[in-house]
């Protein structure tokens, strides 16, 4: 018989295990006997098994043959020479394969190491939810089984044994791609079975062992961890198996793309670096901090680190950098650790010494690789003094550098300047002296700038300063004159550090305390230098005219310090002018007084209302209705001019600490008169209006008369008052980690859940209009600590903040407001929906008492047509968490909720053929994403957040029968009719829809809901 004679037998015995003209799923017992006596008849045998035979029997010897017919079509295909001209396996035959091979693994496989796994001691007491009651006398026999499987199913791979190439059949193909994880399981846990499991009848299959650390290593990292995650999860409760995944998962972190390969198993390929959950971040760290056992921490890390900090240069994938920084930051936090010592060698070494033998290297990677751990770190003051407090010399140095260079690269000189300056923005006063003290010594070498642009530290060269000591004849001292060395303060002996360049950046660090304190120092100096017998001159130069030149610049301060001191005149141009730019564009509605924040006098309870359910509706708000429109982001003079009033202002506020609407009524108005900007202005407008706002509810809530001031005797740093009125200056300050660490603050602040770490209830309103304002920022930073600030507040304070977040997630979209929204109002409310699945997920069944008031809103906005279709998708998502935390408090809103998503799925189901698919102009289909504030109801997000949320009713309702007695009212559940609806629509949907996923979680659904016609038919 021909090779493929016997391939085409072999494939018919095959099709007769997985035929689909069966007895229905009801009867698959009797279905698969039926098969299994095809199949043998096929092969001219009888079988042996009987209607006694238990259906896990059945199914086990399924697999067994099933694994036999792969074995003989893996055999024949590796006979087919190479050139045998076309290939012996169509489409179909393929598919086919793949259906055996899956019955070998789910009805062979699985329910074998079940058994298996159960007749362990550590394991024999942890049962699964539904597991069937085994009889752990058959463990030997099923373990040879399982055995006999997976050795089988790795020869299918490695036909030729360890030292032989892997098989280059579709079969091994299709184990490696879909079933990896499958194979490893059963060989890890009998590869390497422990001693203290191991008995005569269960001895370890060490002959595995080697063929799948072969596995994993011929696979891309990326892969094998995946697998090795997935065996975890689904074994967690076996400490073997958890133990040699986590070693063999950390051999692949050594591999050259271990850490990118861990990286992409946790994030995918299309994470969103604004959108990264903290718990990726934190498990990407602890894996990577977790050392493997039997290797040094030294030897682990001296690996691993370099390779963490390349991948601070991955610009394809922003996550990746994000997941670095947070692993890099969490390190660095164990000051003394292995790690924090080899990360801040990698930093520090190229800019402390100098090595003259050996090349020297280029510091703009280690600059930019500075600069993006720190962009993508939490604000941590200790994470930025760790950092550069140890290199604040050598970057001044090479600040100056750049600075004397004409043609020096400017970014690269930004960035030097941008980490000196946010060094001096959270270092102490004293600190910063002693470092910037150090300046005056710094010998160690001289920075160089090559043809290319590369920056280098080589040794020093010694300045011959005859050329300057000369004297002058006439016509080199009109040179001299014409060059500016005769000025007084000019560096005519090249001293460093250079005078001016020096009090120019003393003074651009903003910090008065640094900088009265240093020329107090500096006179101090200059004393004891002059009148010190070994004193240097050259040095008591040096300090005489960085004197001066801090006199020149405090004395220039003065001016503007003097020009700030008196603030009306300018708050009131300030004003006209913001009044100028709104008369120039429509006039919109004024919006009702009750739902403005008056910063006049003192916080008013109906201005920061916690319960808003009671206020009328106010009208339009304000901003134009064209904002979205394709030039709403034009740059107008006007809006140049917005932006220099705004700048103005913050700068106002920063020269006059006690400056606020107390003092000045006038801001009350400039503050109104930001709100537009915020919402409906271009980005640079947008940004400076909304630090401005910010800064004035922080400076007005710093200066509350109701913050009770007297009730705290002692001067403990820690106290809750003391760390809101720090949080509230760091909020004024215009380096943005500086307002993101203010506002840390009071998130952890707001989140304290000692009475002692708590606030006092009357800081609560202002706490919550920052907050509020926070949501609405462009950094994520900023935003992300206002949503989980939001949370805290509802969670540990006054439950009635509730009511405010759901009012404002659910304003106005029912009416033709909804239409004018823009990309802003609509982020703004999906960071609100954020706070709410926070406080959802956090009240378990205290969800009971406040389904009314969360419910019933949300339900609003599924229903309305005018709201932007993220919006309702949103919405979807909350009431899904409703259903996950206490189901019970959705049950009086059970029906209406399952008939409103049938209808919605009925209604907005799109098929291949259908019309009203949006494509752009690349001819590619458009997603919500790229229209976030359309109504268009086609969108699959929505319809997918429609099935998930039935699916969950579904579930929930088949758990209540379950759970409840039979003299529970029909009331609570789904009704005949309404099933049989559900069915019919899923039933279409799951065959038409345009959306694969759609149509993935309509087939779920449809699992779902036989599970509860079958649990109904059991009650």
């Amino acid at each position: 018989m021909s090779v493929q004679s016997e391939l085409a037998s072999a494939l018919h015995a095959g099709s007769c295990l997985i035929d689909t003209l069966s007895t229905p799923q009801t009867q698959l017992k009797s279905a698969l006997i039926q098969r299994l006596q095809n199949y043998y008849s096929c092969l001219g045998s009888s079988s042996t098994l009987n209607d006694s035979a238990t259906l896990e029997n059945v199914q086990i010897r399924t697999a067994d043959e099933a694994l036999v017919v792969v074995e003989k079509v893996q055999r024949l295909l590796s006979t087919n020479a190479p050139d045998a001209g076309a290939p012996l396996l169509g489409t179909r035959d393929l598919n086919q394969l793949r259906v055996l091979l899956s019955i070998t693994f789910r009805w062979g496989v699985d329910p074998l190491l079940s058994h298996v796994i159960s007749s362990w001691p550590s394991t024999s007491s942890s049962t699964v939810s539904g597991a069937k009651i085994i009889d752990l006398t058959s463990a030997p026999e099923d373990y040879h089984h399982l055995a006999d499987l997976v050795t089988r199913q790795l020869t299918l791979v490695f036909p030729l044994g360890i030292h032989g190439n892997m098989s280059s059949t579709l079969i091994a193909e299709v184990i490696l791609q879909r079933h990896l994880p499958d194979i490893l399981k059963p060989a890890i846990s009998l590869g390497w079975l422990p001693k203290s499991l191991a008995v005569d009848t269960m001895t370890p299959l060490d002959d595995i062992r080697p063929l799948i650390m072969r596995l994993i290593a011929m696979l891309p990292p990326v892969e094998s961890i995946v697998a090795l995650g997935s065996v975890i999860s689904s074994t967690n409760l076996v400490p073997h198996i958890r133990r040699t995944c986590g070693y063999l998962m950390s051999k692949q972190l050594l591999r050259p793309e271990g850490v990118k390969g861990l990286c992409a198993a946790v994030f995918g390929d299309s994470e969103d670096a604004d959108d990264i959950r903290l718990d990726k971040l934190q498990h990407i760290s602890r894996v990577l901090i977790t050392v493997p056992a039997g290797m040094k921490p030294k030897d682990y890390f001296s690996i691993l680190l370099p390779r963490l900090i390349d991948l601070l240069q991955e610009n394809r994938n922003p996550a990746y950098r994000r997941a670095a920084a947070f692993a890099l930051s969490q390190m660095l936090a164990v000051k003394n650790g292995t790690a924090a010592q080899i990360i801040r060698l990698q930093f520090h070494d190229l800019f402390l010494y100098t090595y003259p033998d050996t090349e020297e290297t280029d510091v703009t990677i280690v600059l930019g690789n500075l600069t993006t751990l720190l962009t993508n770190s939490d604000p941590s003051p200790e994470l930025i003094s760790t950092l550069l407090s140890p290199i604040v010399r050598p970057l001044y140095g090479l600040l100056f550098h750049l600075d004397s260079i004409r043609t020096s690269d400017p970014e690269l000189k930004e960035m030097v300047r941008g980490l000196l300056m946010t060094w001096s923005r959270i270092t102490s006063s004293s600190e910063a002296i002693d470092i910037l003290w150090t300046i005056f010594d710094d010998e160690g070498g001289q920075w160089h700038t090559d043809l290319e642009g590369g920056v280098r530290r080589g040794p020093s060269v010694p300045a011959l300063a005859s050329t300057k000591l000369s004297l002058f004849t006439p016509e080199t001292l009109k040179k001299a004159d014409e060059a500016g060395e005769l000025d007084p303060t000019a560096n005519i002996l090249d001293l460093y550090p250079e005078p001016r360049h020096l009090a120019v950046f003393l003074q651009s660090m903003n910090r008065d305390d640094i900088l009265s304190q240093f020329l107090v120092k500096l006179l101090e100096g200059y004393r004891d230098n002059k009148n010190s017998e070994d004193g240097n001159p050259v040095r008591t130069l040096l300090y005489l005219q960085l004197i001066m030149q801090l006199q020149i610049t405090i004395s220039d301060s003065s001016k503007s310090a003097g020009l700030f001191s008196k603030p009306s005149q300018i708050l009131t141009f300030i004003k006209q002018a913001l009044e100028a730019a709104v008369s120039a564009r429509p006039k919109p509605k004024p919006n009702n007084q009750k739902n403005k924040v008056s910063l006049a006098g003192e916080f008013q309870i109906s201005d920061l209302r916690l319960s808003p359910q009671d206020e009328e509706d106010p009208e339009v708000s304000d901003g134009d209705s064209d904002d979205d429109l394709s030039d709403s982001e034009a740059f107008t003079a006007d809006n140049e001019m917005e932006e220099t009033s705004i700048t103005l202002l913050l700068s106002v506020l920063e020269a006059n600490e006690n400056l606020s609407a107390r003092t000045e009524p006038i801001l009350n108005d400039i503050f109104e008169l930001l709100e537009p900007r915020v919402n409906h202005s271009p980005s640079a407008v947008r940004s400076v209006a909304r630090e401005a706002r910010m800064v004035m509810t922080a400076r007005l809530a710093l200066g509350d008369d109701n913050v009770p001031r007297n009730n705290y005797v002692d001067t403990q740093a820690d106290s809750p008052l003391e760390i809101y009125q720090k949080a509230l200056k760091f909020l004024q300050d215009p380096i943005l980690p500086v307002r993101a660490h203010g506002l840390l603050l009071l998130r952890q602040l707001a989140s304290a859940s000692t009475d002692s770490a708590k606030m006092d209830p009357a800081l609560v309103p202002a706490v919550l209009e920052i907050f509020v304002q926070a949501i609405q920022d462009d950094d994520s930073y900023i935003f992300l600590n206002g949503v989980q600030g939001l949370a805290a507040l509802v969670d540990n304070y006054d439950r009635s903040i509730l009511k405010r977040l759901v009012y404002d997630y659910t304003k106005h979209l029912d009416g033709l407001e909804a239409g004018n929204m823009t990309q802003q109002d609509v982020d703004t409310r999906i960071r609100l929906g954020e706070a709410l699945s926070m406080v959802i997920r956090r009240c378990g069944e205290t969800l009971g008492a406040a389904g009314n008031v969360i419910i019933p809103p949300l339900l609003r906005v599924v229903r309305s047509r005018t709201a932007p279709t993220t919006l309702r998708t949103s919405s979807l998502s909350l009431l899904a968490d409703c259903q996950n935390t206490y189901a019970l408090a959705v049950l009086p809103y059970l029906l209406d909720l399952a008939e409103g998503m049938i209808d919605l799925l009925q209604v907005e189901t799109t098929s291949t053929t259908d019309n009203t698919i949006i494509t752009n102009s690349e001819g590619r289909k458009s997603t919500m994403d790229d229209h976030p504030t359309s109504t268009n109801t086609k969108f699959p997000p929505l319809r997918r957040a429609a099935l998930h949320f039935l699916t969950l009713l579904i579930r929930g309702t088949t758990k209540e029968i379950h759970e409840s007695s039979a003299s529970v009212g029909d009331n609570a559940r789904l009704s005949a009719g309404l099933t049989k609806r559900m069915r019919i629509t899923l039933g279409y949907i799951s065959n038409t829809d345009d959306d694969m996923l759609v149509r993935v979680m309509a087939r779920e659904a449809l699992e779902d809901l036989a599970q509860l016609e079958l649990a109904k038919l059991t009650i």
